[in-house]
């Protein structure tokens, strides 16, 4: 998780970036010349002047589609000028990590494309200028007839589950039979362009879907263009494994061909493997079908999405769709709606033949069929169902962008992406420098809540008692995305206290938690605030925090509104009065009997020495203090003529822990 440190530096820079975007030139490149160089820091492997010359290549989620405002224009662009083309944005990952370089970068190529397949991600490999210090890159994807799945199992669902699972299994032998030799070619090509010791960032891609409950399935709708309001495959929790399967799969190949990569010392280049994929599972709730998602997008129930998405609330396009519906029927006859559904009909027939004939679907060997099509140099093409061409367009010249854009990484997504690409990038080069890269230390902060300005307190022996219950009763929750446990203690008097902990989503440190941990914070929080105070002699307990890597021990006094200053020594008041056969006592404190109601303490204490006959005990804890500070008040019957033995003389009140000054009436 050494990403994180990077990932909240670059939210704090979104804002900068944002404002002054870095300007593209040289056309299909995007080069541009930038500030004078910096003086590069020995040893320093988090220092970026080493970059002079830099490219990113790769598919959209490079180019960044839909990230940010768009690189280019059709009504403007010079002709030649790819930005448009190939839907490049200017928050797309590698113009964030162009921003964090800094002013060292003389020239940065920007070629990645919508769209590419890794047979046309070796073109733009081939077609850089060379003499590169550093790349970043996405591959196979879209190999992967990524275009294809969204399109039959999530947008246009409408060809049958058959169409759905005939895709994926396209995929499938795409991922053991044409990638990983695929992904080589573009590392070998990349040779001939860099540097020595120059780096690469081969990034992978992330799950899209979350998979705990069916809401998705059950509460949104996904489909576009539905226009007929028919009736598709349901997102359901095991066509989303099914897909994330798929990632997973995709970063493994990834891996093991950049694992490869770094024991072949052909490569002049050191290489790294950036995976981003725990983000937005284990981060931040940044995937789709979230139990938080309302189908809303942006959703502000889920504002860590890290994908772009339609809006899938049934109530947002159900009454669309319904409109639609009547409005079809009420311009056409039943003759001709049944014509349209028997072209529609015939269109998914097509659809499932064009699967079935798909070259890579039927063949034993596709490696072996697909070099009759392609020099043997070249990557294989992955054959999708649709393909007319050995690469499908980019999605600039078939859909417009704001539809391409789903299920690719929105702003939020690119920033996680190139904080991770530049930690792959600090490792790399730290590589390089033969030094140890720089790693997340654990987070151990201790905080008093008195020095925060509280003025919630709480008795310590009254804590102190309640910690071993507290860690021994923790309920733990999921470890991958965080739990809170809390009890609050002594409710509904003036000592009332919560005590909490809390396993964060993330950061550095264990996420197992430990009850002598607990047990041993939640006593330095009790007893290492607040002691030695001669304004405060009895050692009121203000309660803190501390945060112990991933665990976050909390101690917090609940009451707003108690004497202050606080009280020095145990007070209050008491009246006796003598109605013949029976008397009545009054009794209010402060500093004393603040957490049980009286009945551990003063019921009993009074009960042993009146010796029997104490009747109608009431005990009440006040909303606020009266006008001396007291807290509580004590109403009870007893015999007569018992206040010069238990009560004038503070017997009673002094074996509760407390003191009245004697007490008056005439009992």
């Amino acid at each position: 998780m050494k990403s994180l440190q990077v990932l909240g530096w670059l939210h704090g820079l979104w804002p900068a970036v944002e404002a002054a975007v870095f300007q593209v030139a040289n056309a299909s490149y995007a080069a541009s010349q930038l500030q004078p160089k910096l003086h590069a820091r020995d040893k320093d492997p988090s220092d970026f002047s080493w970059v002079k010359r830099w490219a990113a290549v790769g598919d959209s989620f490079t180019a960044g589609i839909g990230s940010g405002s768009p690189l280019g224009s059709f009504l403007t662009d010079e002709p030649g000028n790819t930005n448009w083309y190939c839907a490049r944005y200017d928050t797309a990952y590698p113009m964030i990590i162009n921003e964090a370089l800094g002013g060292s970068v003389e020239n940065f190529q920007f070629v990645a494309c919508s769209g590419d397949r890794t047979g046309n991600i070796y073109k733009q490999i081939q077609e850089l200028d060379g003499k590169l210090d550093l790349v970043v890159m996405t591959a196979g994807g879209n190999d992967l007839c990524l275009a294809s799945m969204i399109e039959k199992c999530v947008f246009r669902p409408f060809d049958g589950e058959q169409a759905c699972n005939d895709v994926i299994s396209i995929a499938e032998k795409n991922l053991d039979n044409i990638l990983p030799g695929n992904l080589k070619q573009l590392l070998d090509a990349l040779n001939d362009k860099m540097n020595d010791n120059s780096i690469v960032v081969f990034n992978g891609y992330a799950q899209f879907f979350n998979t705990e409950n069916e809401d998705c399935a059950t509460k949104q709708d996904w489909t576009l263009f539905n226009l007929l309001a028919q009736s598709g495959l349901k997102l359901t929790v095991e066509r989303r494994k099914k897909f994330n399967s798929l990632v997973v799969k995709i970063n493994s190949v990834i891996k093991k061909v950049v694992d490869d990569a770094k024991k072949n010392k052909k490569y002049k280049y050191k290489i790294g493997f950036s995976d981003w994929d725990s983000w937005p599972s284990q981060g931040v709730a940044g995937q789709f079908c979230d139990p938080s998602s309302t189908g809303e997008y942006p959703d502000p129930k889920q504002p860590d999405l890290q994908f772009f998405k339609p809006d899938t609330r049934i109530g947002a396009n159900g009454e669309l769709k319904k409109r639609r519906r009547e409005a079809l029927y009420a311009t056409y006859d039943n003759e001709t709606i049944w014509q349209h559904e028997l072209t529609e009909a015939e269109r998914r027939r097509r659809s499932l033949d064009e699967i079935y004939k798909s070259l890579l679907y039927h063949s034993v060997n596709p490696q072996a069929e697909a070099r009759h099509m392609l020099d043997r140099r070249n990557p294989l093409p992955p054959k999708c169902p649709g393909d007319t061409d050995a690469e499908i367009q980019p999605p600039s010249i078939g859909l417009p962008n704001d539809i391409a854009k789903n299920f690719h990484p929105n702003e939020l997504g690119h920033y996680t992406i190139a904080s991770w690409a530049l930690q792959t990038m600090i490792d790399l080069r730290a590589e390089v420098l033969g030094v140890k890269p720089p790693e997340c230390v654990p987070v151990d902060k201790f905080t008093c809540w008195q020095k925060t300005g509280s003025q919630k307190y709480s008795n310590e022996p009254f804590l102190n008692a309640q910690k071993d219950d507290f860690c021994d009763g923790v309920e733990e929750g999921d470890r991958v995305n965080g739990w809170s446990y809390a009890q609050s203690y002594g409710e509904g008097t003036p000592d009332e206290t919560e005590f909490k902990v809390t396993l964060g989503k993330s950061g550095a440190g264990s996420d197992a938690f430990s009850k002598a941990e607990c047990k041993d914070s939640i006593d330095r929080i009790i007893n290492g605030c607040d002691g030695n105070d001669p304004d405060n002699p009895m050692d009121w307990k203000f309660g803190g925090e501390w945060q112990r890597g991933r665990f976050t021990y909390q101690v917090n006094p609940s009451r707003t509104n108690r004497p202050w200053p606080v009280p020095t020594a145990p007070s209050g008041s008491c009246k006796g009065w003598w109605h013949g056969v029976w008397s009545s006592y009054v009794m209010r404190g402060k500093g004393w009997a603040t957490n049980d109601f009286g009945r551990k303490a003063l019921e009993p204490s009074a009960r042993s020495c009146i010796g029997g006959g104490l009747t109608l005990w009431r005990f009440k804890y006040f909303d606020e203090p009266d006008e001396d500070g007291n807290e509580w008040q004590a109403d009870f019957n007893t015999p007569v003529f018992v206040r010069a033995r238990c009560f004038k003389n503070n017997k009673v009140q002094f074996e509760a822990g407390g003191f009245t000054d004697g007490c008056g009436g005439n009992d």
